[in-house]
């Protein structure tokens, strides 16, 4: 990492070479309000983003809903589960479905143990567990013994739910009437003794303590999060609301309620195989009602995507509801709104009510259709448009240009698009460097009387060594593309990258905003430019040009901040080497305080598990004299935002 003093030093500019680019701010050009929602984040059940990721859950499989591979076999630990036959103990282990504790999760483990040791099954966790000593667990599980009732049927006794709150200092075993429940710091078993049958389902064990856990997930996964601010979260998906059948489509409604009432299903990314990587499937732990509580918790404004009546276009075949049926689909957006926003005597308001969040969570926005295109979408899209309109006019619509910025698909939706069907459009990028510089006056020439824009994914895509790893020159060329988006404020209203998670070893796309493993996460250059921007978010912004020598590798975004009165600038050098710069300000600033944040790198350089902080911005404070000219020296590869004090903005 550079000097601090080399990266970047501001003064009074006196004597500047000709050469030097400078910065002209206009403040008579018109201001354009930035959205207070501008900066957000979209998070997708990818790359074990949810399960192993937000979930603290530390056992993989516990309500035994995986479909097993290879005909039961036991030694299949993409499964969760493997025998632990311990002091002689034999027994027969299988998965049955009679009497459930609920219909929606009927499978369930059997063990018939038939020898005099213990016999039973362990879990390691969905790629290794590990408990904290000195922290406090909650291990919750469903049980029944069983009883011969004539030869090999049995009788099915109710269940009973065990709870058990400890902290951890080491193996713990809790003794239920002819079994054992195991708890070490990195494997998990069931054992049963002697010669009796016992079922068992909805096996957990999560820490609870808030040095592990922030409402309700992991808690270093959401600190990253609340540190970006972000002003929306946009969830779940993302290809996985459609999957690629109707069977295995996110209906919320099957994510909410008692999580053995939460149906487990197979994740569409779960296919995305790489290599010897375990099947992803999605247990519904965290659902609409803990997004819902994630966005109360980051302050952020919900915005949930919905199925409009057809799976994923890119699994082909599509499948799709006859038009005169989407108001099937319209229903389910319906009640999602009854859900979040409706009184405890409703049917989905008393359903919030009763999972404790008796306060409607004020949801504004829904989006229909997600990454969806041509006359498929659009036919089915528009109708149930109409009729969330006809219900809920105070509910802002999220519609699709299709999964690219410039291609046949997105030229048909501008086609289409309308303000009854939508008030916002969801536009994709994921591309090239060149294309992310191209995109810098990407809306300069838009046309004002269309619908704004929603950025709603987009990650610069830089190939390294046949990879695509999160390198500064991916989070300097996105930083060209967010300086577009501020300069027109008012087309783009909304912005989130994506994807927002990968596990290090399970990730089936490439880049990712915040890596993790088990223990820890890290940042990533991309995540810095996104917090830079979203700290220092305008309330309006101003006219900025570049005049002399290479003007082409330096842009820029210029804004003010009212309540600070600050002049805020950022600064983009696409060139491999340092550069000054001159900024003409526009305006006389007083003497003072100029805070200076900068991120600036070699461009393959990234971030990893054993040096997770190799790219991070560097901030400081600089003394300025006052006047209408600043002087500025650029690192290489870099993302700098200056604040000025300044009066009357």
């Amino acid at each position: 990492m550079m000097n601090k003093a080399v990266m970047l030093i501001a003064s009074v500019a006196a004597g500047v070479a000709m050469a030097d680019p400078t910065v002209k701010l206009d403040w008579n050009a018109p201001k354009k309000e930035v959205a207070k929602d501008l900066w957000g984040i979209f998070f997708e059940d990818i790359n074990w983003a949810a399960d192993g990721g937000l979930n603290p859950e530390l056992l993989a499989n516990g309500g035994f809903d995986w479909q097993q591979n290879d005909h039961e076999k036991w030694d299949r630990l993409t499964d969760g589960w493997v025998p632990d036959f311990r002091d002689g103990g034999m027994a027969r282990l299988s998965f049955q479905y009679g009497a459930p504790v609920h219909p929606n999760t009927a499978k369930h483990l059997r063990i018939e143990s038939f020898g005099k040791g213990l016999a039973g099954v362990k879990n390691t966790g969905l790629d290794g567990m590990k408990l904290v000593k000195g922290e406090p667990y909650r291990l919750v599980y469903d049980v029944r013994e069983l009883t011969e009732q004539d030869g090999i049927d049995w009788r099915l006794p109710a269940w009973t739910r065990r709870v058990f709150e400890f902290t951890f200092e080491g193996e713990r075993t809790f003794e239920e009437t002819g079994a054992k429940i195991v708890v070490g710091e990195t494997e998990f078993s069931i054992l049963v003794s002697g010669r009796r049958v016992m079922e068992f389902d909805n096996v957990s064990l999560l820490p609870t303590g808030p040095n592990l856990v922030r409402a309700g997930m992991r808690k270093d996964l959401v600190d990253r999060l609340a540190d970006l601010k972000p002003a929306f979260v946009r969830f779940p998906g993302g290809c996985i609301v459609e999957e690629g059948d109707f069977q295995h489509w996110y209906d919320w409604r099957r994510t909410v309620g008692p999580k053995e009432r939460r149906e487990c299903i197979w994740n569409r990314w779960g296919s995305e195989r790489i290599g010897d990587m375990k099947p992803y499937w999605e247990t519904f732990h965290i659902g609409f009602y803990e997004y819902f509580i994630l966005c109360e918790e980051l302050g952020a404004e919900p915005l949930p995507i919905c199925l409009s009546g057809l799976t994923c276009q890119y699994q082909r075949p599509s499948l799709m509801c006859a038009v005169e049926d989407v108001d099937y689909f319209a229903n389910v957006i319906l009640e999602l709104i009854e859900f979040a926003n409706g009184a405890t005597d409703t049917k989905w308001g008393a359903v919030r009510a009763a999972m404790g969040h008796p306060k409607p969570f004020n949801l504004k926005m829904v989006g229909v259709g997600n990454e969806n295109w041509d006359a498929p979408f659009f036919d089915r899209c528009e109708p149930i448009a109409r009729i969330i309109r006809a219900k809920h006019p105070e509910i802002k619509i999220v519609g699709s240009s299709g999964p690219g910025p410039d291609d046949g698909h997105y030229k048909y939706a501008w086609s289409r698009l309308s303000k009854e069907y939508a008030d916002i459009v969801d536009e994709h990028y994921y591309r090239d460097p060149a294309w992310f510089i191209n995109s810098f006056r990407r809306y300069d020439g838009y046309d004002r009387a269309k619908l704004p824009v929603y950025a709603g994914e987009y990650a610069c895509h830089h190939h390294v060594d046949k990879a695509k790893p999160n390198t500064q020159w991916s989070a300097v060329c996105e930083a060209v593309a967010m300086c577009g988006f501020e300069r027109n404020a008012d087309v783009v209203r909304m912005a989130s990258y994506a994807p927002l998670f990968a596990r290090v070893g399970h990730y089936q796309w490439s880049p990712n905003l915040i890596w993790f493993d088990g223990e820890k996460s890290w940042a990533t250059p991309n995540y810095h430019v996104q917090r830079m921007f979203s700290l220092n978010r305008p309330d309006y912004t101003v006219g900025s040009s570049v005049e002399g020598e290479e003007k082409e590798h330096l842009f820029t975004s210029c804004g003010a901040d009212r309540e600070a009165g600050e002049i805020v600038l950022k600064l983009v050098n696409v060139e491999d080497g340092a550069r000054k710069v001159v900024v003409e300000l526009g305006v006389a600033a007083p003497k003072g305080e100029v805070k200076v944040t900068s991120l600036s790198a070699g461009r393959v350089a990234v971030n990893k598990p054993e040096s997770p902080d190799a790219v991070a911005p560097v901030e400081s404070s600089l003394a300025f004299e006052g006047g209408d000219r600043l002087s500025l020296d650029l690192g290489a590869n870099s993302v700098t935002v200056v604040r000025i004090p300044a009066k009357g903005l």
